[in-house]
């Protein structure tokens, strides 16, 4: 039986992927445990991150670059919650990166309009990796939620896609509290200029991006945790 804590839960096509941190005695390592078909956990999914969850896990040889994988059984028990710094100190003691070309042991490559990167299929020595950053701003374009990110090495990601449940389940929220014109222009207001503000105070604010499953020529990079996670107390700032 394996104990990990749960660090991720990303919405992906019609469910979630997860991923939990496995504690060591000098460090941590993330593993992505999957369901009993497919790569997707059922939006009904009830784990919260931060859960203490256990997991009986198969050894295989996944595929570069979600070296991470284990098929499992499902959720075998649930023996309490560590807190959110808990959670952060353990990530930052797990798979970390400051400049582009180490988050994933192999080349990125921009799209050709100039945003996003990708990986190449069957490349990289993980699909999971935290780091500190610069500076953060979120925008919803259509349904979507990009991030803008500013590395500490400088580099910029532009156009990840933000696929953290949580802080996709706060600005549908956030953007329900609007009321009167032009809803979706001050939203991005608070997106764009209030949350970097509220990221760059708490001294818990880390990222972890990960890589999609391969499609379109490549493995995508995505937002797929923001730390701090979203509060409620911050849509005052919407009114």
């Amino acid at each position: 039986m394996t104990e990990l804590i749960l660090s991720e839960i990303t919405r992906m096509g019609p469910g979630h992927c997860i991923i939990g941190i496995e504690k060591a005695a000098e460090r941590c390592r993330s593993l992505r445990p999957l369901p009993r078909w497919g790569h997707a956990w059922p939006k009904t999914f009830p784990p919260q991150r931060g859960d203490r969850l256990q997991f009986c896990l198969s050894e295989v040889f996944p595929t570069k670059p979600h070296l991470e994988d284990r098929p499992s059984t499902g959720v075998r028990g649930n023996p309490g919650r560590v807190p959110e710094e808990e959670l952060v100190r353990c990530l930052r003691q797990a798979e970390v990166a400051d400049r582009l070309k180490d988050l994933f042991g192999c080349p990125v490559t921009p799209r050709r309009r100039g945003h996003n990167v990708c990986t190449e299929p069957g490349q990289g020595n993980r699909s999971i990796c935290g780091c500190d950053f610069l500076n953060l701003s979120l925008q919803l374009l259509g349904t979507e939620v990009r991030g803008k990110l500013v590395l500490p090495s400088g580099e910029t990601l532009h156009d990840l896609p933000l696929v953290d449940r949580d802080w996709n389940e706060f600005i549908e929220v956030a953007r329900t509290e609007i009321r009167g014109a032009n809803q979706v222009q001050r939203l991005n207001r608070f997106l764009t200029s209030r949350v970097p503000d509220i990221l760059a105070s708490d001294p818990k604010r880390f990222v972890r991006i990960g890589l999609s499953r391969p499609f379109d020529g490549g493995c995508w990079l995505m937002l797929d945790s923001l730390f701090p996670l979203p509060q409620r107390a911050w849509l005052e700032q919407l009114k």
